[in-house]
């Protein structure tokens, strides 16, 4: 099978995993994916071994595949990382300008408005706070409250292109940042489910080798296949 197949195949086991059992890898996947996969060999070479002792020997058959949907997900939510630290270094690029255009259209806001009690004190109140978020509203804010009362703007020779400017500014760094803090947070659904999958084989990976220690106790050599 194809890894999505693997991973449809294996999709509402992984989802029925509890959070509260969830456990996070210690290692690269792609390590810990390999050292499954070269259990599934040895293992099945000791399959008539380890049943003897009472084992589930499906528990063999169900490391591949299971692995496999692993790698499936691993790859699912590395993509998703990734595409996080490109927005965070694009913003981290960007934002020093937006945060200057943003205050800069707020000076000449202040004096065109400064006759205009009720417009001034909208553009005192876009002026509190300072965080990512705030800026990113505030162009848009500006935006509106500059194209609502555009007679001061025009009184002194302010540019109202810059208005539509602000506005699709505030869009694209809305765009920018939801991209670099979405993917951040461990609830991530695919994060989840990747860390589900891992629990899923690891509970089965330690069976499977807590049973090879057992019955292979005087044969070093053999034991030493079920050992992390």
């Amino acid at each position: 099978m194809s890894y999505i197949e693997d991973f449809e195949q294996w999709k509402d086991r992984i989802e029925a995993v509890p959070l509260n059992e969830v456990k996070l890898p210690n290692k690269p996947i792609d390590e810990y994916v390999l050292s499954v996969n070269t259990l599934a060999i040895d293992a099945n070479e000791d399959r008539e071994a380890l049943g003897g002792a009472g084992m589930d020997v499906n528990l063999i058959d169900e490391l591949t595949p299971l692995s496999s949907a692993l790698s499936y997900l691993q790859a699912q939510w590395m993509s998703i990382f990734r595409a996080r630290e490109e927005a965070v270094v694009e913003w981290n690029e960007q934002a020093p300008e937006a945060f200057k255009f943003r205050d800069e259209l707020l000076h000449h806001f202040s004096f065109a408005y400064r006759n205009r009690d009720d417009v001034n004190k909208k553009v005192a109140r876009i002026r509190e706070g300072n965080s990512q978020a705030d800026m990113v509203q505030d162009l848009l804010e500006i935006a509106v409250l500059g194209e609502k009362y555009p007679d001061p703007l025009n009184a002194i020779k302010f540019d109202l292109a810059l208005l539509p400017e602000a506005r699709t500014l505030s869009h694209s760094m809305s765009e920018l940042l939801a991209a670099a803090n979405g993917a951040a947070d461990d609830g991530n659904q695919t994060k989840v489910l990747r860390d589900k999958a891992f629990t899923l084989l690891f509970q089965k990976d330690s069976i499977i080798r807590e049973y090879g220690r057992y019955v292979f106790w005087k044969d070093e050599d053999r034991r030493s296949r079920y050992y992390r």
